[in-house]
Formats: C-alpha cells, structure tokens, sequence
C-alpha cells in the first residue's frame, strides 16, 4: 500500500513540475482550459462515485463510470491535481 501511495504521490508531483515547466506567459488562455478541463475530471469523478453507491443495476453509464472510478483512482486524479497545482501556480508566478 505504501508504493501505490508513493506512485500516486510521484504522479502528482511530476504532473506539477511539468504543468509548471510548460506555463509559458504568452499561453494563460490554454492553461485556464486545462485548468477548467482537470476540474470538470475531478467533479466528474466525485460524482461518480456517488452514484455508484446508489445504482446498483448495470447499465452502459455505470460500467463507463465504473472504469472512470478505477482509472482516475489509479493515477488520473494525481495527475489532474498535480495538472491544476503546476498551471495555477504558473499562472501566478510567470509574467
């Protein structure tokens, strides 16, 4: 358990070391879009997971919020998080 936290944390921070790295000042209309765009992933996957503690009937929406779960809770949210973190702090930062 302590490697996958150590490879989720690894994740996140890399994707903020690369979303800092790649903020260019001329390009803060494409870093507000992939703010909003890790934003909208991560609202989607919190409501996913509440929906399928609801639902318990197999549809073609909950097998694909199913595979939203697991990809997102293996790395996609560090990423997203990390994503968010390295963008807004180039945004800040590099005039």
């Amino acid at each position: 358990m302590r490697f996958l936290i150590f490879v989720w944390i690894t994740l996140a921070v890399a994707a903020t070391a690369s979303a800092w790295f790649a903020m260019r000042p001329s390009r803060r209309g494409a870093a507000w879009i992939g703010i909003a765009a890790c934003v909208v992933l991560l609202a989607t996957f919190a409501s996913s997971f509440l929906m399928t503690s609801v639902h318990g009937d197999k549809t073609m929406l909950s097998i694909a919020l199913y595979l939203l779960n697991w990809t997102m809770a293996a790395g996609g949210a560090a990423i997203c998080i990390g994503a968010i973190a390295g963008l807004t702090l180039g945004l800040a930062f590099k005039r």
